[in-house]
């Protein structure tokens, strides 16, 4: 066999190669696109904020393509268009998941919206309060208000996080130069580090908050999260339950 010969069966390998791979994964997309898609709750009237999050990342981890069908960017192709075809089916596929994940008492009255989009919005105007300011006024009560009362500190920290990222999420940072970003997120770090440690851990943490608010500078929320989980630990290991121990050296 010539050198030349050689060559062409081996670029004619690699090449049936790289067509079986593409049809593989075409195929395997194909299926899992087939697949029902469920997460661990259903849209009612009370818990839209959680549930689009969810069911947002679910369907992107499907595909990220998928996203355009709520979001309509890119636009979807014209009628006229060859991969209307495609498009269209792809849709039916996130419409569908839409309603699977949707109480059967509401989505009875949601079948008949043309395209997973439209559903989408609709299900926007009716649950989401966007930037309701009443309601962010309501969360911000409701941050005020929590306390840990002898709760896990991880299961208290896991609620203060998602009242914070609720309020985030209906109330963003307005700013748009670099510095006044860095600036507006920094008050609203230390909002989150005072809330924490001055109204919301219990009294047994007061020696460890007066320590950590004596650094300078100040630790993000975060931060002194670690820091009294790591005192916790430390704590724990030593077996003792003197609460006057609460101190810390120095920062990691």
């Amino acid at each position: 066999m010539t050198d030349d010969a050689s060559n062409n069966d081996l670029a004619l390998q690699i090449t049936n190669l790289l067509k079986n791979s593409i049809t593989s994964q075409n195929q395997s997309q194909k299926q899992s696109l087939s697949e029902s898609l469920k997460i661990i709750l259903k849209l009612n009237s009370q818990n839209y904020a959680l549930w689009s999050r969810m069911i947002r990342v679910a369907i992107g981890d499907k595909s990220k393509h998928l996203l355009s069908h709520l979001t309509g960017d890119p636009k979807p192709p014209e009628p006229t268009d060859n991969q209307y075809e495609q498009w269209e089916q792809d849709d039916l596929v996130v419409f569908s998941w839409l309603i699977q994940n949707i109480e059967r008492s509401l989505a009875s009255n949601l079948t008949e919206f043309p395209t997973a989009k439209t559903l989408w919005d609709a299900l926007v105007v009716t649950y989401s309060s966007g930037k309701d300011k009443l309601q962010t006024f309501d969360l911000h009560l409701k941050s005020n208000s929590i306390k840990e009362n002898g709760s896990p500190l991880e299961d208290f920290w896991i609620v203060l996080q998602g009242v914070w990222g609720e309020i985030e999420r209906r109330d963003p940072n307005p700013m748009t130069c670099a510095v006044d970003i860095a600036t507006y997120n920094k008050l609203r770090s230390e909002q989150k580090l005072f809330q924490f440690f001055l109204n919301a851990l219990d009294r047994q943490f007061d020696p460890i908050k007066r320590e950590i608010l004596r650094w300078d500078p100040l630790p993000s929320v975060e931060g002194a999260y670690a820091a009294v989980r790591k005192e916790m630990a430390h704590q724990g290991i030593l077996g003792t339950n003197d609460n006057t121990s609460f101190m810390i050296s120095g920062r990691e």
